[in-house]
């Protein structure tokens, strides 16, 4: 973390981010999202909370009689919203990254489109929104019996990472940190056990993870691992399986092995667990918010607040 940032307030509860959000909004220019596919209950409820919670201006894109159909029945004004009609997942695609290309919107939500039809689209080299490096998704989770935010990668971009993509998604996941307050977020690296053991190859890319942080090869932050999910985030385990470790029981980030153990891990916090969630994909020119196409409004307008609070973060670096 720059200098220049050394003051963000840390952040503890989904809350607190959409309170930042709000805090950031107020002092400059409103942010605007651009949703694709904004045809949808969920989408159109997160937009109009983030536009009456200061977070964000809303940009609606996808077929306009319904968004309308669906402000109206919510007692709202359609032209106070900005509405850009679609009439396929291709043409949405294609107008938010027009939007975005042109500087009327700041960041992306995925609405009631798929992940890889949207992404597709808006990261052709023609709209600029694609930059060098991996796209990876960070889910900030709030679980109730956690002392503190969650962040689970990658759970909705990466299938298997390699080793050297692992680097990149904790890169990204740590600049998510960073911009949430955590100076130097400590990093779980997740496999089976806590030990190095021949028959599991993940275990040893852990440990050399764990050995690049120590020798800044990936910086402020701390990497440890391998660490089993209740290792990485309950002292009672780590006290009983007698592991030294300042991340163990403290992990502001778990990085799992796949798309699958990432996905399942997040949405069962979130079933299982009551969690709230925000999720957003770094590595573009713009966060983009990602979430379940089934996701709670709050859970979208959360990701959406959570995407302005990183945004700006990146800008004033």
């Amino acid at each position: 973390m720059t200098e220049k940032n050394q003051n963000i307030p840390l952040l503890l509860s989904i809350e607190d981010i959409i309170q930042r959000a709000r805090e950031i909004n107020g002092a400059d220019k409103p942010y605007r999202v651009a949703i694709a596919a904004a045809h949808d209950e969920a989408a159109i409820d997160a937009a109009i909370s983030a536009n009456d919670e200061g977070i964000a201006e809303a940009v609606l894109v996808g077929d306009s009689k319904r968004i309308i159909n669906m402000l109206e029945e919510r007692g709202r004004r359609p032209g106070d919203f900005k509405v850009i009609s679609s009439d396929n997942d291709r043409e949405t695609a294609e107008k938010v990254a027009e939007t975005v290309a042109n500087g009327e919107a700041e960041i992306i939500l995925k609405g009631l489109i798929s992940t890889g039809k949207l992404l597709k689209i808006i990261l052709k080299e023609e709209y600029g929104i694609r930059r060098k490096g991996l796209l990876s998704h960070t889910a900030v989770l709030a679980p109730r019996r956690y002392h503190k935010l969650l962040s689970v990668t990658d759970g909705g971009m990466v299938i298997k990472p390699t080793f050297e993509q692992k680097v990149e998604i904790i890169r990204n996941s740590v600049l998510v940190s960073w911009a949430l307050g955590i100076k130097v977020p400590k990093v779980a690296v997740l496999a089976t056990i806590d030990q190095v053991i021949y028959d599991f190859p993940e275990t040893f890319e852990a440990a050399a993870l764990s050995k690049m942080a120590q020798r800044d090869q990936i910086i402020s932050c701390e990497i440890d691992g391998p660490l089993s999910f209740d290792s990485a985030i309950w002292k009672k385990a780590v006290e009983h399986r007698g592991i030294k470790s300042t991340v163990a029981g403290e992990a502001d980030i778990v990085l799992a092995g796949s798309i699958e153990e990432g996905n399942i891990l997040a949405k069962s916090l979130v079933q299982f667990g009551d969690a709230s969630f925000a999720g957003v994909i770094l590595g573009a020119r713009v966060p983009i918010s990602l979430v379940s196409r089934a996701d709670s409004a709050f859970n979208k307008m959360a990701s959406v607040a959570l995407a302005v609070v990183v945004s700006h973060f990146i800008k004033t670096r």
